[in-house]
């Protein structure tokens, strides 16, 4: 069956200023997500082939695998001994005022294992859920892990794909993501004018009249920028990669310092 491979019968918007090659890839993105996100749901397999949908909590082992911590009483234990085959699908809590299709998402598809002897999987799962320490041992719990098979990685309208298994096992979960929300918030509240003059002189968009930070990653800035003729988006990137945040600061001061060069 074919599908659309645009929305809105296919008309593009404006292409984002700046370099939009430095954005994280979705490999990338996909694992950050995954690491960002601590719960998650479940579809296995019912006995008679039906898709059935539960929540759980889950840590992430080191090839983004989720690993997870389950009762036998559970259905989703019950159909997963007798259909390996499932999906998670993990998404980040949006504001009232927020399209929940307009954020990112991520479903990844394999097969889940009941794992005997879970391991260092154990103190993975427990340093991200510490409170299931006090079940973790009953006889009726039992870890199992999701094998990744296929991981299919939507960032909003219109992007969206599927990630090779390749790619998606060797991306790291991006170093800033913990920092993020408060370094945009920082920017747009405390340095508004240097957004507006990264906007102006370094992605080339000199008629802005205004600009707003909506996101940070290690490799670069994110601008939503107000022009005369239409909202823009910007990409900046960092010189070198930042692993955290005293790192961004001094790259942003760098952006900065070079946009000021240009005035």
């Amino acid at each position: 069956m074919s599908r659309p491979k645009e929305h809105g019968g296919g008309e593009a918007g404006p292409p984002i200023a700046g370099d939009p090659s430095s954005f994280p890839s979705d490999a990338e993105l996909a694992r950050t997500l995954l690491d960002q996100a601590s719960r998650a749901s479940l579809a296995t397999l019912t006995e008679d082939g039906y898709p059935y949908a539960s929540v759980i909590s889950y840590a992430a082992d080191g090839s983004g695998n989720p690993v997870l911590l389950v009762s036998e009483m559970a259905e989703h234990t019950v159909n997963a001994k007798l259909h390996s085959k499932s999906s998670l699908l993990v998404t980040l809590g949006t504001g009232q005022d927020q399209d929940p299709l307009s954020t990112s998402r991520l479903t990844v598809v394999g097969q889940l294992e009941q794992l005997d002897e879970p391991g260092d999987l154990r103190e993975i799962y427990l340093e991200a859920h510490p409170y299931a320490s006090y079940y973790a041992d009953f006889t009726d719990f039992g870890f199992w892990r999701l094998n990744v098979e296929r991981c299919r990685f939507i960032g909003g309208f219109g992007h969206m794909s599927w990630v090779s298994l390749e790619s998606y096992q060797q991306a790291k979960p991006d170093p800033i993501s913990d920092d993020a929300k408060g370094i945009v918030e920082h920017m747009n509240d405390d340095h508004a004018e240097a957004n507006l003059l990264y906007a102006q002189k370094l992605a080339g968009l000199d008629t802005a009249t205004e600009a707003a930070m909506v996101s940070v990653d290690t490799y670069g800035i994110t601008l939503k920028v107000t022009t005369p003729t239409a909202p823009r988006m910007a990409r900046l990137p960092f010189e070198t990669p930042a692993s955290s945040s005293e790192e961004v600061r001094s790259a942003v001061v760098s952006l900065l310092a070079k946009a000021r060069e240009q005035d």
